[in-house]
């Protein structure tokens, strides 16, 4: 539910107060808002949902760890795993309707979109276990984590367009402010998706090569950064 009453109130809000409309989806020609903000507003919960909860994870399992022994890593990893089975269902019913509504056929981009979901898991996945790990030691992290989201979510193009971003330069130099803003790796997810599921057609290579990359490393550092911490959790406890 949290995805559809989000992107109720800010279809209501942006579509219907402030008439904002995004550009028709390029070659499907979809120009239904709802689906626009559908699109990034599922990955967004993915991300922002899995670190709200594995934040507190460690700390919260207090008992748990000092009795028994268990990989640790599954504390953090286990609710972005349940999002992660919900997001599946969401984009699906998303999916349905996206074809239902524009008679599009988007079955062949069913893989490019698992592929997706599992890159994203692993970017997030790597962020929850190095928070997860940070906030034993440092109580304020969950809730400087909520903050932190709340302004991440604005700095990336959920609600609006990259297009809607001034692709002047940036401090004087030969990169617009749109190259600096398509540095965070969220917003290359969400244009990722919204390729698939608005535009219904394939990521771009640039994108694919970044997501992959940004994955790959986000879960490897936050892996090992939780790793070498999890000796000392029994005792921070």
């Amino acid at each position: 539910m949290q995805p559809i009453l989000m992107t109720a109130v800010y279809a209501l809000v942006l579509g219907s107060f402030f008439k904002v409309k995004p550009a028709a989806g390029d070659p499907s020609g979809i120009d239904t808002f709802a689906f626009f903000l559908l699109a990034g507003v599922i990955p967004w919960t993915l991300f922002a949902g899995g670190l709200g909860a594995a934040v507190g994870s460690i700390a919260n399992a207090g008992g748990l760890i000092t009795r028994v022994w268990f990989p640790r890593e599954l504390l953090p990893m286990s609710s972005i795993l349940a999002l992660g089975f919900s997001m599946l269902i969401e984009l699906s019913v998303l999916a349905v309707a996206v074809t239902a509504f524009h008679q599009v056929f988007l079955l062949h981009l069913i893989p490019i979109l698992l592929v997706l979901v599992i890159l994203q898991a692993l970017f997030t996945g790597g962020f929850a276990m190095w928070l997860a790990a940070c906030n034993v030691k440092f109580k304020d992290v969950e809730y400087l984590t909520s903050v932190v989201l709340l302004a991440y979510f604005y700095l990336t193009p959920i609600i609006y367009s990259p297009a809607f971003i001034p692709d002047t330069p940036a401090f004087g130099t030969s990169v617009t402010w749109r190259d600096v803003a398509l540095i965070n790796p969220m917003a290359r997810f969400v244009m990722a998706y919204r390729n698939i599921l608005y535009d219904v057609r394939m990521p771009g290579f640039e994108t694919m090569l970044w997501l992959v990359g940004w994955s790959i490393g986000a879960f490897a550092l936050g892996l090992r950064f939780f790793a070498r911490r999890s000796e000392r959790f029994a005792e921070a406890m």
